[in-house]
């Protein structure tokens, strides 16, 4: 039976698909054009029982951890979602902590009561998923690792994780990354993610990123 439309998520979905998987994003820009070339890759399980919906975030919301996941709650306890549904923060961990207060400890324990509601956390930043493609983060000196970790702003647009990406792309980054350039290294950047999740924390304490736990679920098998 077809679900109801509702207007939060952006037209164009299966709406009927028998799993959804509900993401909700910190970035306005490079998240959200990952996960729409994602699925439109061949890459994308589109077997009819999974299906990506991106949250629509009104103009005067935040974009700090605690506002995205109120956006993901909102639309659980307004429409109409089904127990298999899942819904995933995507949120960097960057400065939250010590500029912020965020307590990420206690957002997870929040997420694991919903029972359906799951942390895609980077550290410091989504775009480590995409260097991942690209480069083994082992590669760097302790030195060069703790000045990603600190990311610092080096312009009024860019921080120094997009510094990095820049020179191992060997072009500019401008938060748009093309698909032709990562989508092809999706599994090598699963199996480096894994390599720096040797301890299966809950979230990313060091350089890292819980992306590679979502694409599994939506990768095809081969």
């Amino acid at each position: 039976m077809p679900r109801e439309p509702f207007p939060l998520v952006r037209e164009g979905g299966f709406l009927e698909a028998e799993k959804m998987f509900v993401l909700s994003y910190e970035g306005k820009v490079s998240e959200k054009k990952y996960f729409e070339d994602f699925r439109k890759s061949e890459l994308f399980n589109d077997s009819g029982l999974i299906e990506i919906i991106s949250l629509k975030r009104p103009s005067n919301r935040g974009s700090d951890p605690i506002s995205v996941k109120k956006l993901l709650q909102e639309a659980k306890n307004e429409y109409r979602f089904k127990d298999t549904d899942e819904f995933r923060l995507i949120i960097d961990r960057d400065n939250w902590e010590e500029i912020h207060n965020h307590n990420f400890d206690k957002l997870v324990d929040d997420c694991k009561k919903e029972n359906n509601f799951f942390l895609a956390m980077s550290n410091p930043c989504f775009e480590i998923w995409l260097i991942l493609h690209l480069k083994d983060i082992n590669e760097y000196d302790d030195e060069e690792k703790q000045r990603m970790i600190v990311n610092a702003r080096i312009s009024n647009s860019k921080n120094y994780i997009d510094m990095v990406l820049s020179e191992i792309q060997g072009r500019g980054y401008n938060k748009r990354p093309k698909p032709r350039v990562f989508l092809p290294l999706t599994k090598t950047a699963i199996k480096r993610a894994k390599e720096l999740d040797s301890e299966n924390e809950d979230y990313p304490k060091q350089l890292g990123t819980h992306i590679y736990k979502l694409i599994e679920k939506l990768i095809v098998e081969k």
